[in-house]
This record gives C-alpha cells, structure tokens and sequence, in this order.
C-alpha cells in the first residue's frame, strides 16, 4: 500500500493528469513527478523498485551495525518509470540515541533530496572546492559536499552513476557515520540485497515536509 501522490518538492497535494494535461501537477510548482511512499508491503516495494527505477537504488552494504530499513519512496509516474529512489535508514547514533539517515538518487530537476533536506531547490548550486566527505557507491569512490541545512540535521550531494546522490541525517551528529567506510550498492545490480534488508519502524522524514533555508 503507497500513499496518495504528492508533489517531491513540497510534499503538497497533486493534481492527477486530465484531459488538458498527461502529468500531475502541483499549484506552486507546475508539473512534477509525483511522489509515494510505501506504508506497507515495504519489503515488495523494494523488490519492485529494484527492477523499475530509472536511477539507482542505493543500500548500504554493510549496513552500519544495528541499523535497518526505515522506509521507501519514490518519484515517477507509469510512463517515466521512478525518476527518484529515497530509502531511509535508522539505527544508533555514533554519539548516542537514535539516528536516521535517507539516501536519495534522483535525476536533476525532481526535487526530493533538496525537500528532505530542507533546501530550496530542485537541484543543489555549484559545489566549490573541495569535498569533506566520501562513500564508495557501485564500487566508485564519490566525492560528498556539505550542505547549509538546518541544525536538526546534516545534508551532503554528490554524482553517481549520472545522478544526484543525497545523503540527510538527523541528527546532525550522524554524520560521523560517513568516517566509517560507507558502502552503497544499488540493488537493481544485486536484488539479493532487497531480499536479506531488515525492516523496522516508519521513518516520518520521508512524509513530513521541511522547513526551507534560504
């Protein structure tokens, strides 16, 4: 079961398509791709995703001790395929208490990593200088840049395989994760990885829109 459809840029209701138009549509933001969520039979929404997406499906493996899947969304329509995977994680903080981390891949211009992680968006600005952070993802080291985000949570974007890869933390202490060796692998190359993923509570940051810094 998946959620209604909303707009990946706000989390705001859709207009489905019509007789005058073959897309949804937002009120603020024109014509989107929209957004779902899986709210239950997650484990085959993974399995879908992973022969459906158009960009990767990033899960970490290993996964970080402790640590299991959260939640699923993506964003697409039946005639483009998911043009954006997010899946969010949750486990132990490296400081102590909780911590959730959603990795999004998305082709430019959808909009769901700057909304998770409270930019204005869609896609980030130039990213100057040089990156503080790395993962390795689809077995190719990946440059991580930070992000100017809320103090509830840390945010960085890179490339990888063609797209944008966003990684959002909450809280910001979580991202003391990624000086562990983090390891992503996209699992339309390996669905094996759908099926062993440990599932646990709903994660709430994939359906509760951010505030916006600007």
């Amino acid at each position: 079961m998946t959620i209604a459809a909303t707009c990946p840029r706000c989390l705001g209701p859709l207009r489905p398509p019509d007789l005058w138009s073959s897309q949804y549509r937002c009120d603020e933001h024109g014509e989107v791709s929209p957004y779902r969520t899986a709210v239950s039979s997650r484990e085959q929404a993974l399995r879908s995703l992973a022969t459906s997406s158009t960009v990767p499906v990033w899960l970490p493996e290993p996964m970080p001790v402790h640590w299991y899947v959260s939640g699923i969304g993506w964003a697409g329509d039946d005639r483009t395929g998911p043009r954006a995977s997010a899946l969010a994680l949750a486990g132990p903080c490296p400081l102590g208490g909780p911590a959730e981390m959603i990795l999004v891949a998305e082709a430019p211009g959808v909009g769901l990593g700057a909304q998770l992680a409270g930019l204005a968006g869609p896609d980030p600005e130039a990213l100057p200088g040089a990156s503080e952070a790395k993962v390795e993802a689809a077995g190719h080291p990946t440059a991580m840049w930070p992000l100017a985000v809320r103090p509830d949570r840390a945010a960085f974007v890179g490339e990888a395989r063609g797209v944008w890869l966003w990684l959002v933390l909450w809280p910001a202490d979580a991202a003391l994760i990624l000086l562990e060796h983090l390891v992503l692998r996209d699992v339309r190359d390996a669905p094996e990885l759908g099926e062993r993923s440990f599932f646990g509570a709903v994660s709430e940051h994939l359906t509760v829109a951010s505030s916006t810094v600007r």
